[in-house]
């Protein structure tokens, strides 16, 4: 997910495997595949995106809900 600091997420996606996760932030936001971000990204599932790139942050989380596929709604 990614968004800006203190607001409901505005962009929530769901993976099986945490490196599909990882290329979805990096795509979206056209990251440098090795830079400082992908880094954090894969080291801690998150990464400060300071606004710089439409979000303040960038974020994977492990889903515990009992049907992922509400989180591919739109988030108003």
């Amino acid at each position: 997910m990614s968004g800006s600091y203190g607001c409901i997420p505005d962009n929530i996606a769901t993976f099986e495997r945490k490196a599909d996760a990882i290329y979805h932030i990096i795509c979206t936001f056209e990251l440098a595949l090795y830079g400082r971000k992908a880094d954090d990204l894969r080291k801690t599932g998150y990464t400060d995106l300071g606004g710089d790139y439409g979000a303040d942050y960038a974020e994977i989380v492990k889903c515990n809900c009992s049907n992922s596929e509400i989180h591919e709604e739109e988030v108003a």
